[in-house]
């Protein structure tokens, strides 16, 4: 359960490091990354991506990296943001370097962007990682996130149920198609739509449009 003091301290770092994307590395790792240009309907902003430039205490390590809330809304709460993650963008090698992405202490493992699940449609998307859940649903495609290949629970198969279909957008490397298959193993409602080999959802758009991916789920 997440206390007030938690909860105020995630709210600061999000504004404050959202309030200094603009003109950062970040906004230009999002530039390359294609995320501006699929930006045509604004939906970006909602995410409240920032810069780590002046972290809060227990942040340092993050300092120059990407932040990535998990926001999520309730009537009660409105807005509050559960845990954070934060992407790296130096050119090194991540593997000697504790990963390219790393996760808020305390935060467990979350989907990103539930507050997909609330809209009015009955089809959904699953991604590997958060950058790809972004590109989807720049590309008008309701998704939600899971951070990693390995970090798929049995308890998230409840939340999918309701749906009637659920698009698992997988990664066309041999761990992003084990993750798929597992996911479709827990869901009656799973359907498997795979990417080029060692192309990602963000990497296929990127390259091919959003047309693309599109067509691969049938629409």
């Amino acid at each position: 359960m997440q206390s007030n003091e938690q909860r105020k301290y995630l709210m600061e770092a999000t504004s404050r490091y959202h309030n200094a994307l603009i003109g950062s590395p970040a906004e230009e790792y999002l530039a390359s990354r294609g995320f501006l240009s699929l930006n045509a309907s604004g939906k970006l902003e909602r995410f409240r991506l920032g810069y780590v430039s002046d972290p809060l205490p227990g942040h340092q390590m993050y300092a120059g990296w990407l932040a990535i809330p998990y926001l999520r809304w309730s009537p009660g709460q409105k807005w509050s943001v559960v845990t954070m993650r934060f992407r790296c963008l130096r050119d090194h090698d991540h593997d000697e370097h504790g990963g390219k992405f790393m996760s808020h202490t305390g935060g467990g493992v979350r989907l990103f962007n539930t507050i997909s699940m609330l809209g009015e449609h009955d089809e959904i998307a699953i991604c590997e990682g958060e950058p790809d859940t972004i590109t989807a649903e720049l590309c008008g495609i309701p998704a939600v996130g899971v951070p990693g290949v390995q970090t798929w629970r049995p308890y998230f198969r409840r939340l999918f149920l309701g749906f009637r279909k659920v698009f698992v957008l997988a990664d066309g490397d041999k761990p992003g198609m084990e993750f798929a298959r597992k996911v479709e193993s827990s869901l009656p409602n799973a359907l498997i739509v795979p990417m080029d080999d060692r192309e990602d959802v963000s990497s296929t758009v990127q390259v091919q449009g959003p047309s693309v991916l599109l067509e691969r789920m049938g629409r």
